[in-house]
């Protein structure tokens, strides 16, 4: 069965994506199959700042990835654009493949000492199923340097014809689609290239957003915006299926009215002919608030679901990645 495609998207910075993508990613990865063995995941790192990527890989990132940006998914998108047609494959991705060869994802942890400063150690959990393809700073460059028609055509010799701009990752995916359960796609905060690309490689759309006047009043030009672009994809339907508040304050009654009122929107939406295909299954999630253990888990390069389980912040991830786990299955 091919992999669940996941895209968490919103063209507002700061919302919280970086570290949904995140954590769901690594949820999934520690939820178990039928077949006793844990779900294969795949995040890849579309956003320049490269901070999905950090998070999981901390020093290694600094280490191997900066000094060498063909090793992260600008490689993969540059080698392409200039005619390497070479599929994603297991060289292209940082994870365990092979037994006895520890990934260096969240294999360490970053522990602040009482004088202030900080120091790495080994880390006690072990992640062999959750892998990512990484991001670079050099993201950016190929936003100009992907040069493509009026028409949005793109003319590289080696595919033996014109393609649409927006397909070259997906013209590399058929690898990872089949081998991974769920990939987990943290996007920039811009609807430009890299943005396009992964639109139309996945087919599910989480929008994180922070409950306050100016972020939700950006949902409906943003929903516009994507069913603008599915209407150019053709035959490939994209859902935006989970709306996921973040940053938000149960004690701060502005959050809850914001809240209320997006739910009222969505609704309208979902009435128009227009927009049932693209919202018909979407629902607003309790998402995820501000809480110290948040912060805490980024500080300390952790995923959520590293702390007890009692712990609001995991509770309120696993809620959310239950409703992901069911898209698997439809």
């Amino acid at each position: 069965m091919s992999a669940c495609t996941i895209c968490v998207l919103n063209f507002k910075g700061g919302v919280g994506k970086t570290t949904l993508s995140v954590n769901f990613a690594a949820a999934l990865a520690n939820t178990p199959k039928k077949e006793n063995q844990n779900y294969k995941v795949l995040l890849i790192d579309a956003d320049a700042q490269a901070n999905s990527s950090v998070f999981m890989l901390g020093e290694y990132w600094k280490r191997e990835i900066f000094p060498n940006p063909e090793k992260s998914l600008f490689g993969l998108i540059d080698r392409v654009r200039k005619g390497n047609l070479k599929k994603i494959d297991e060289e292209d991705i940082i994870g365990e493949f092979h037994t006895g060869m520890r990934s260096p994802v969240f294999s360490i942890e970053k522990k602040i000492l009482p004088d202030g400063s900080s120091t790495y150690i080994d880390s006690e959990v072990y992640w062999p199923n959750l892998h990512i393809i990484p991001a670079h700073y050099n993201l950016i460059s190929l936003e100009r340097d992907i040069r493509y028609g009026e028409d949005g055509k793109l003319y590289i010799s080696s595919f033996g014809g014109p393609i649409q701009y927006f397909e070259l990752m997906d013209r590399i995916s058929s690898y990872i689609k089949e081998y991974y359960d769920f990939i987990i796609v943290d996007c920039p905060p811009n609807l430009y290239t890299m943005s396009e690309n992964m639109l139309y490689f996945c087919d599910n759309i989480i929008i994180p957003v922070i409950p306050d006047w100016l972020s939700t009043n950006g949902i409906n030009w943003l929903i516009m915006q994507v069913k603008q672009l599915s209407q150019r994809y053709g035959n490939r339907k994209k859902e935006i299926r989970g709306i996921a508040p973040t940053l938000w304050n149960v004690r701060e009654l502005v959050f809850s009215r914001h809240i209320r009122i997006l739910s009222r929107s969505i609704e309208l939406w979902k009435r128009s002919d227009s927009y049932r295909d693209l919202l018909g299954r979407c629902e607003i999630w309790t998402g995820l608030q501000r809480l110290s253990s948040v912060n805490k888990s980024i500080e300390s390069l952790r995923p959520i679901v590293d702390y007890h389980s009692s712990e609001l912040a995991r509770v309120q991830v696993e809620l959310m990645t239950r409703q992901i786990l069911g898209w698997k299955e439809e």
